[in-house]
């Protein structure tokens, strides 16, 4: 209502259209002239509808801060709605201006007004430092009457406990930290509380919490620190199978095993976890440590001993939740240790069970590479028979593999299978060498003649494999290309795709809407970052185009995580018909974007490696997003534990390192780049292989490369142990190839 009012004090034209248009085109200072205007012409109808926000926004754009302040403080009385909003930037100014005690008195103000959802947090962690800085403790007092979530709430009081500390509480300021331990030992307040209990311990303590202290630290991969807790929080070693009484105490010794396993003290971890092995009663918790007690022998390189653990694992439980992985992972020692008669009787065993099935496929998988890429196909045959889809890769893979077997004995079946993997997924790291092989003898001649065949069909599929063996260089190629556009244009649900186009704002339904939240105030506004939690409210995927604007000025105001979004959900919506090497150039820009591109191409050039690599590994750790927090503590761009980065931060010349620091973009970029370097410099440029240790570590990567028989990466992939790696894998790979493509090698 009070929307509709303003526009009709404001005339016929809605005023936030052209400026929304101006605000796309980049120039904020003829949009804040049509502000000022309508501000000067009608101060109360367009102070209604938010442009004393408005025009604090565009001021901070134009870098003109003082007078943004005023727009702020003018905006916090002209519209209620965006109250809160106007004094948390209030805040962020001060706090910028170095006038924390200000931001702080501020801030305390948006949470006793019950923020909205997506302000709460960063105004509570905005709060957090503002206090840290200098702010008033005193106001941490009316903490019980704010609107919180429990993890602001868990934040706040780890800010207490720092003000009690500063005032030389140290009594309550411990009791408040072990408290916070006491309630989770998983998010960030508990990390930065186990560090100030850390801080706090010494021998004189007549009771420190050890073991919540070291399960912290395991929790945030700080394994030296957990090490050190755990074992104290333990005492005596050789008290352990007499002392396991209950599931507490099976996961505290559990995680001192697992934190000596992350440090490589691979015999170490190796004895903790045959002693909770022996300890334990339990067959699922026997079968886990004596799982990873094969793992900590596989990585130190006793095969003996981690085929009998692995075994024993399976023994343990068989019907249990490790007994496949035991299975499997006992095959594959004993096969690269060259007993393939016993590999082969796991592998039998791995079949008998339905359930089993996923890794039977991987079992499969590790096989027959392993005979293909030696050129022996009379078994491999048989192996890849029994593969059956699991959601994995599984017919990308399967076909990839067919098409390596058919090139020993039949080279125009080998051209079918390599073709048929393409078509199922150009971008997908097998698929593209799949091409590769194609394109060179053999099977160059056999593949073009079977292309130029293809070219003259009437299928979809025989079309798009034809372009992608031909490219659009040869005259057949780009006719294929051609036939399959139009035959694509005249199926209605493609061709909604293929024409997606951003909408102009004159066309967008938010200005009809009734807008009742903030946020949608803030989106219609132009304020898109802030507006991004209703974009798909306003601008829905049911209307692809629609959704496609709203992905389209989300990415505009760099908002990449929600933006990529959205162009995820109109990549999956997209018809089975519509190949996505044939998406068009801006929804698959909008997928992968660039955001920090210069700091990407300068880093990569400091140390020589690919940016486009590069890129596209921040995009699948992070979705270029700075603030993401993974479980396991990784923080930032390129998502680093607070350990590693550490120790890189030293190599490359950045002092005193906070775990706040690796949010900012320059600093995580520049850590992901020295990283990559290293890695590429033992692992030899083969970005499979430092993709590979970047996810899984590089001790775990070089047992996977051991058990190749060649150099090929297709090989590699394929006896890649973890699921989440191989995914890893294919989704930066496939990233990578999509930013050769759309940014240019």
């Amino acid at each position: 209502m009070i929307v509709a009012l303003a526009l009709l004090l404001l005339g016929a034209e809605d005023p936030r259209v052209p400026i929304a248009e101006l605000q796309l085109e980049g120039r904020p200072a003829q949009a804040l002239v049509r502000v000022e205007t309508a501000l000067r012409d009608e101060p109360d109808a367009a102070g209604k509808l938010g442009f004393h926000y408005l025009r604090g926004h565009l001021l901070e754009q134009l870098e003109r801060r003082d007078a943004a302040q005023r727009a702020f403080s003018q905006a916090m009385h002209a519209l209620p709605q965006l109250t809160s909003y106007s004094r948390y930037r209030l805040a962020l100014n001060q706090f910028r201006l170095n006038h924390p005690e200000v931001a702080a008195g501020l801030l305390a103000q948006v949470l006793t007004d019950r923020p909205p959802q997506p302000l709460a947090r960063p105004a509570t962690e905005l709060l957090v430092r503002a206090l840290e800085a200098g702010g008033d403790c005193r106001l941490l007092d009316q903490m019980d009457s704010w609107r919180l979530t429990p993890d602001a709430r868990r934040g706040l009081r780890l800010a207490s406990a720092d003000c009690m500390m500063r005032a030389g509480r140290r009594d309550e300021a411990r009791a408040t930290l072990v408290s916070l331990l006491e309630e989770e030992v998983g998010d960030e307040p508990a990390r930065a509380a186990a560090e100030r209990l850390n801080r706090l311990m010494n021998t004189s303590d007549p009771n420190p919490p050890s073991r919540m202290v070291g399960m912290a630290f395991y929790r945030h991969r700080q394994f030296s620190l957990s090490v050190f807790h755990l074992s104290r929080g333990l005492g005596n070693p050789a008290s352990w199978q007499t002392d396991l009484r209950d599931e507490e105490d099976f996961e505290v010794l559990y995680a001192l095993a697992r934190s000596n396993f992350w440090r490589r003290d691979y015999i170490q971890a190796a004895s903790q976890f045959g002693q909770l092995a022996a300890a334990t009663t339990d067959p699922e918790e026997k079968a886990r440590a004596l799982y990873q007690q094969g793992r900590a022998w596989e990585l130190f390189g006793n095969w003996d001993n981690a085929a009998d653990s692995y075994k024993r694992a399976y023994l343990a439980e068989p019907a249990g939740t490790w007994a496949d992985a035991g299975l499997m992972s006992a095959l594959r020692v004993e096969w690269r240790t060259g007993d393939e008669v016993t590999a082969l009787q796991l592998y039998e065993e791995l079949a008998s069970r339905r359930s089993w099935q996923p890794m039977l496929n991987r079992a499969s998988f590790f096989l027959a590479a392993s005979d293909i890429v030696r050129g022996r196909g009379d078994r491999a045959r048989g192996w890849l028979a029994r593969t059956v889809y699991d959601r994995d890769d599984s017919t990308v893979e399967l076909s990839y593999w067919q098409g390596r077997l058919a090139e020993l004995t039949d080279p125009r079946e080998a051209v079918d299978r390599y073709i048929a993997t393409a078509v199922e997924d150009a971008y997908h790291p097998l698929a593209r060498a799949a091409l590769r092989r194609l394109a060179e003898p053999p099977l160059a001649e056999a593949a073009l003649t079977r292309a130029l065949r293809l070219a003259s069909s009437s299928r979809t599929n025989d079309l798009y494999g034809a372009w992608l063996v031909l490219g659009e260089s040869r005259a057949e190629g780009a006719a294929a290309l051609g036939r399959l556009e139009s035959r694509l244009a005249g199926d209605a649900k493609a061709r909604t795709y293929l024409e997606i186009a951003a909408q102009p704002p004159a066309e967008w339904p938010i200005w009809e809407a009734r807008l009742t939240q903030p946020e949608e105030l803030l989106l219609a506004l132009g304020v898109w970052d802030q507006g991004a939690s209703v974009v798909l409210k306003h601008f829905p995927a049911t209307d692809p185009s629609l959704a496609f604007t709203g992905g389209r000025i989300l990415a505009h105001a760099e908002a990449s995580r929600p933006s990529i979004y959205i162009g995820e959900i109109l990549h999956k919506r997209m018809p089975a018909q519509l190949p996505s090497a044939l998406a068009p150039h801006a929804l698959r820009q909008l997928l992968y974007p660039l955001p920090y591109r210069d700091l990407i191409v300068r880093e990569s050039e400091r140390w020589g490696i690919d940016p486009l690599l590069l890129a596209a590994l921040i995009r699948e750790e992070s979705k270029f997003d700075p603030r993401a927090v993974s479980g396991a503590s990784a923080r930032g761009l390129a998502q680093f534990v607070l350990p590693t980065a550490n120790r890189l931060a030293q190599q490359i010349g950045i002092e005193n390192l906070r775990a706040r620091d690796l949010h900012s973009p320059s600093v995580s970029i520049a850590l992901g780049a020295a990283y990559m370097a290293e890695l590429a410099s033992q692992f030899g440029n083969g970005a499979h292989l430092v993709l590979a240790a970047y996810n899984a570590g590089e001790d775990q990567t070089r047992v996977w490369r051991s058990y190749c028989y060649s150099t090929e990466p297709e090989e590699f992939f394929s006896k890649v142990g973890f699921p989440q790696t191989r995914s890893y894998l294919r989704k930066v790979l496939t990233s990578r190839e999509q930013y050769a493509q759309l940014y240019g090698e």
